[in-house]
C-alpha cells in the first residue's frame, strides 16, 4: 500500500522556502492551470523538457485582463530583437554593422507557446530551437555537456537581459553600473534594449519577466514604464559606440585567463589595459614581459548621464612584433 509522504518533506524537495513570500493567483482556477501546464511540460510527450518564459503585463494600459495589441506586439518584437542582440555579443559579434548571422539569431530565436492565461496578462514564450539541438548539434557526444555547466544560448541572453535590467537601480543616480555593462555588450544591444525600453514606456506597461530552465533556478527581471523610460533616454545620452583600434607597446603583463588583462605600455608612456576578449589563450603562451606586441582591441565608450566617460578595450587578437635596429 502506497504511503503518504511527510508533507514539510516533499515541500521542501520541491525548493518551497517557508519564510519566503510568494505570489498567489486570485483564482484558485489560475493555479489549477498552471499546475497542469507545469505537469504537461514535465511529463507530456513532447520530448525533453525545455525553458519557458513567461512574461506578466501589468500598469496603466491594462485593463481588467486585457492590453492593447499594438503595445503587447511591440513589446514581443522588441524582446525578441533585446534577446537576438545580447546572444549575438555573447557569441562575439558585437558589431553594430551587418545582420547578425543565422547561426545565432537561429539559437536565440522565440515562440509564444500559450495563450494570455487567464486572471491577468501573461505570455508564455519559449526557444524556437529544442534544447538538444543547441547543446548538441551533431548528437550525441561523448561527454554531457550541460554538466559541464553549458548552457543554452537563448538561456544566457535572458540571464544577461535580466541582469542589465537588475542593474536599473534608483540608488545610482547616474546609471554607471548599468551603462558600464552596457558599453561591454556593445552598441548594438544598447540600440535594442534602448527600443525595448521605448516600447515599455510609450505603451505605459509594467513588466514582470521570469524564465525557467529544466532542473535550474527561475531568473527574473522587472521593469516599470517610469525607469523604462528613464532608462531609454539614458541610452540614448550615452552614445554607446565601439570602433576598431589598432597599437604597439611593450608588454608589461601576459595572461592566459579570459577573467585577467593584459597591460601594455604604448610608445607615448600611456598604459593600456586590453581584456583577453576573443584573444585566444595559446596566442600568449609564447609571449614574455618586456616584448614589443602589435594588439588588435575593440575600443567601446560609453557615457553616463553625469558625464562620466567609459572606455574599455577589449582584445580581438596579439602577436610578438620582431625587433628592427634603428
Amino acid at each position: 500500500m502506497a504511503t503518504t509522504p511527510n508533507l514539510d518533506e516533499y515541500l521542501a524537495s520541491l525548493g518551497f522556502d517557508p519564510d519566503a513570500e510568494y505570489d498567489v493567483p486570485e483564482d484558485p482556477a489560475d493555479a489549477a492551470l498552471a499546475g497542469v501546464e507545469a505537469f504537461v511540460r514535465e511529463h507530456g510527450g513532447g520530448g525533453a523538457p525545455e525553458s519557458i518564459g513567461t512574461i506578466h503585463i501589468a500598469g496603466p494600459s491594462v485593463s481588467g485582463h486585457s492590453a492593447p495589441m499594438r503595445t503587447v506586439g511591440d513589446l514581443l518584437v522588441s524582446f525578441q530583437g533585446a534577446i537576438d542582440a545580447i546572444g549575438a555579443a555573447l557569441s562575439g559579434f558585437r558589431s553594430a554593422r551587418g545582420a547578425i548571422p543565422s547561426s545565432i539569431s537561429g539559437r536565440t530565436g522565440m515562440s509564444v507557446v500559450a495563450s494570455p492565461a487567464r486572471g491577468s496578462v501573461v505570455i508564455e514564450v519559449s526557444p524556437s530551437l529544442p534544447r538538444a539541438d543547441d547543446l548538441r548539434p551533431d548528437g550525441d557526444g561523448l561527454f554531457d555537456v550541460e554538466g559541464c555547466g553549458v548552457r543554452p544560448l537563448a538561456d544566457q541572453a535572458f540571464t544577461e537581459f535580466s541582469r542589465l535590467v537588475g542593474d536599473l537601480r534608483d540608488e545610482d543616480p547616474y546609471e554607471a553600473r548599468f551603462i558600464d555593462h552596457l558599453t561591454d555588450l556593445g552598441p548594438r544591444v544598447a540600440s535594442a534594449l534602448k527600443g525595448f525600453c521605448e516600447v515599455v514606456g510609450k505603451g505605459a506597461v509594467d513588466l514582470d519577466l521570469d524564465w525557467s530552465e529544466p532542473n535550474g533556478a527561475t531568473e527574473s527581471a522587472a521593469i516599470s514604464h517610469d525607469r523604462a523610460a528613464r532608462a531609454a533616454r539614458v541610452i540614448s545620452e550615452a552614445k554607446i559606440d565601439n570602433e576598431e583600434a589598432v597599437f604597439e607597446g611593450t608588454l608589461v603583463t601576459v595572461t592566459r585567463s579570459p577573467k585577467d588583462r593584459l597591460r601594455v605600455v604604448r610608445d607615448d608612456g600611456s598604459e593600456a589595459v586590453v581584456s583577453m576578449g576573443d584573444i585566444p589563450p595559446e596566442s600568449t603562451v609564447t609571449l614574455h614581459p618586456g616584448e614589443r606586441v602589435r594588439l588588435v582591441a575593440e575600443r567601446r565608450v560609453g557615457r553616463s548621464p553625469g558625464g562620466h566617460s567609459t572606455e574599455k578595450l577589449v582584445g580581438k587578437s596579439v602577436e610578438a612584433v620582431s625587433r628592427i635596429d634603428r
